[in-house]
């Protein structure tokens, strides 16, 4: 290393740095501590061109030295701040003489790490809270709990800095700068003081914590912000009128279950938002039970509970979301229903109104549905995402009659008359393939339709279908060819319902001609 530059106190040297090369020798017993810049050589990639690769690091040294073997010598508070402060990798170096000797009897290397930085910071605020801003004035010990021990020469130096980074050097920088920014602010970063208005204040408070956002009108807030648990009269803000606006966290996870009298169910998480322990007659207090779209309140001293579904569609969701989202507005619209609330080991009934809700359209599709997000969970595909809900609505109204064919009786089935026709009379099931794209996947299923009725005239024939089954589904990159699915599918239905003849398959649920399989 070749100093190009000095002055009494205070050295910066750039250029060339041989760190295992590297040893001070006092000329000057008086010059007791000075920092510097170390440019070391950088690791060099083969992936990058290596005009692009001169950009050398920088270390930025603090220089100790001290006579005295057992004792760690003390520092500036203003110049570790600094060491702190500097955007670059930063270390102390403490260089141990004996007495009158010109060259080091031991060398140490102490990292400005995370602690030092957590603890510099801290003694720095400390001090400002005392009133004294001329940290310069404070010297405190070195911190050498974590120091490396070099060699006679320097040996050792190059590893201990470049093992400071732990990566790429711009990641180490951005590390050091956002941990310095962040550090201190875990313990009640921010405390606030306010009145509450009227004599239903603790209501109002309570209503505050029950999620979701909520506004609440206070006076003489008092907002004091803290570091490391310390407080500065400049980071102190007053209002005398102010707005309080929270969204609360949770305290606590629950799941409700929602049934139809004809069967439909469906099981959701929700997050349970509960009033705090200050609000006096807690246990009559109102519970709130909520997720993105299906929110449940319980007024036990009203003796009343609400739900409330969200629906909108101005929201962006994946698939399975959508998908329940249509399922509670199938089952809302059934004339009874029962939501059962679960939590741990204990649960609660309750029996809804008889209202039906405006979602009688989805009840025939929402079966449907659940099975497409069943067979996307089973398959290595995933839908591309998010969903637009009002675009999914329209998609799921464009699609109602096929969706239906896999879960609703009672459809009818149009085919054109063919030479082979009399086979409708001999069979009691006729398998129905149908094919959706949906979300940038194409699903695809086998359905058996009981023939309940047929009947025929000089054109065509009609049939009444039963309650459908799905014999299998498949979930495959749009316009793929499901042939071989479908030929695998019917002879699956054949065998369980032990058939040897031919199979009645339609050709698609649009009007086509069915085919003997």
């Amino acid at each position: 290393m070749k100093p190009e530059s000095g002055t009494r106190g205070q050295n910066e040297f750039s250029g060339w740095c041989e760190p295992e090369q590297f040893h001070v020798q006092r000329s000057d017993p008086d010059r007791l501590g000075w920092d510097f810049m170390l440019e070391a050589d950088p690791d060099r990639s083969t992936d990058v061109p290596l005009d692009q690769q001169n950009e050398l690091p920088k270390f930025l040294v603090q220089v100790k030295a001290t006579e005295h073997a057992s004792t760690i010598p003390r520092i500036k508070l203003s110049a570790l701040k600094h060491l702190v402060d500097a955007d670059l990798p930063a270390a102390i170096a403490i260089l141990f003489y004996s007495k009158g000797g010109r060259r080091s009897v031991r060398r140490l290397i102490v990292p400005v790490d995370e602690a030092v930085i957590e603890d510099t910071l801290r003694r720095v605020r400390e001090q400002e809270a005392q009133g004294n801003r001329a940290i310069h004035t404070i010297k405190v010990p070195i911190p050498t709990e974590r120091a490396l021990e070099i060699g006679w020469d320097g040996e050792g130096l190059s590893a201990a800095l470049h093992a400071m980074l732990e990566g790429p050097f711009g990641d180490y920088v951005a590390r050091k700068s956002h941990f310095r920014k962040t550090c201190g602010f875990d313990d009640e970063p921010t405390v606030g003081r306010f009145f509450i208005p009227g004599l239903d204040g603790q209501h109002k408070l309570g209503e505050l914590f029950l999620g979701g956002r909520r506004e609440l009108e206070v006076n003489h807030l008092t907002i004091e912000r803290r570091r490391f648990g310390i407080a500065l009269g400049n980071d102190l803000l007053y209002f005398r009128d102010a707005i309080l606006e929270m969204n609360a966290p949770p305290l606590l996870y629950a799941s409700i279950e929602l049934e139809s009298d004809a069967g439909e169910w469906i099981a959701l998480p929700v997050d349970v938002f509960v009033v705090p322990p200050f609000v006096d007659d807690r246990e009559h207090s109102p519970i709130r039970l909520a997720n993105k779209f299906f929110d449940v309140a319980l007024d036990f001293e009203k003796e009343w509970a609400a739900i409330t579904f969200n629906y909108a569609g101005d929201r962006e969701v994946d698939l399975e979301e959508a998908v329940s989202i249509v399922q509670v507005g199938a089952i809302l619209a059934r004339p009874k229903k029962t939501l059962t609330i679960h939590f741990k080991d204990a649960h609660i009934v309750l029996p809804a109104t008889d209202e039906q809700g405006p979602f009688s359209h989805w009840i025939p599709v929402a079966p449907t549905l659940r099975r497409i997000c069943s067979a996307i969970s089973r398959s290595a595909r995933r839908p591309q995402s998010p969903l637009r809900l009002a675009t999914f609505y329209d998609w799921v109204e464009e699609h109602q009659e096929i969706l239906a064919l896999g879960s609703t009786p009672g459809v009818n089935l149009f085919f054109p008359r063919w030479s082979e026709d009399g086979m409708v009379d001999e069979q009691d099931i006729i398998l129905t393939p149908m094919s959706v794209e949906l979300a940038g996947l194409q699903y695809t299923a086998l359905v058996e339709i009981p023939i309940i009725a047929a009947s025929r005239d000089d054109t065509e024939i009609k049939i009444v279908g039963g309650q459908p089954h799905v014999v299998d589904d498949v979930i495959r990159a749009p316009g793929a060819d499901t042939s071989d699915f479908l030929d695998l599918a019917v002879e699956s239905s054949k065998r369980r319902r032990n058939i040897n003849g031919p199979a009645l398959v339609a050709g698609g649920i649009e009007p086509a001609k069915p085919v003997q399989r």
